[in-house]
C-alpha cells in the first residue's frame, strides 16, 4: 500500500473517476463535494486499471459501485473497507491494498489549509514540489477559495477547473 499519511478532511477530489466536483466555502476552508456518476466508474487513468479491477472483484459482487459517492478521510474509508471484510467481502491482501490506494487517490479528502505535503500529493496528485509551494502559501495566508488554490505555482487552472463545476 502506498505510504499514507494523516490529514484532516475538507477537500474531496476525484481523479480517477467520471465525477463531477462541486466548489464550497466552508468556515475558512476550501470544500469541494464530489457527485457520485450515473453508472458504475470507469479508470480514466491507466494507474488505475488493476485498482479498479480489484473493487468490481471485490465489492461488486454485493453492491453496485454508486454506494460510492461520499468521499471520506483515508481513516473512515479503512474503517468502511474494514467494515465490509467483517460482513463477507473476500479478497485478497492485494486486493484491499488496490481498493484503499484507488479509495485514497480517488475519493479521499484533504484540507489543504493542514494536511502535510505528502497528503496533499496523494489526494490531489501533485508533484512534491507542488505541495510544498502549497504548504509555503498556507503559512502566508490560509486558503479560501478555489482561486486561492488556483494561484499556487504548480497548478493548472484547468485542472482545479475540470475537477469543479
Amino acid at each position: 500500500m502506498r505510504q499514507r499519511t494523516t490529514s484532516s478532511l475538507l477537500i474531496p477530489l476525484c481523479t480517477g473517476l467520471a465525477g463531477i466536483l462541486v466548489p464550497a466555502l466552508f468556515a475558512a476552508h476550501l470544500a469541494v463535494v464530489w457527485a457520485a456518476p450515473p453508472a458504475a466508474p470507469a479508470p480514466q487513468a491507466p494507474d488505475y486499471a488493476r485498482e479498479f479491477q480489484s473493487i468490481n472483484a471485490v465489492c461488486a459482487r454485493c453492491h453496485n459501485l454508486q454506494m460510492v459517492d461520499t468521499p471520506r478521510s483515508y481513516d473512515a474509508w479503512h474503517d468502511t473497507v474494514q467494515r465490509m471484510v467483517d460482513l463477507g467481502a473476500n479478497g485478497t491482501d492485494d486486493q484491499l491494498d488496490d481498493i484503499m490506494d484507488y479509495l485514497h487517490h480517488t475519493m479521499t479528502t484533504v484540507d489543504v489549509n493542514t494536511a502535510d505535503p505528502g497528503e496533499l500529493e496523494i489526494v490531489l496528485d501533485i508533484s512534491e514540489k507542488t505541495a510544498n509551494a502549497i504548504v509555503a502559501r498556507r503559512t502566508i495566508k490560509k486558503f479560501t477559495g478555489l482561486a486561492d488554490l488556483k494561484s499556487v505555482p504548480g497548478i493548472h487552472a484547468s485542472t482545479v477547473d475540470a475537477k469543479s463545476k
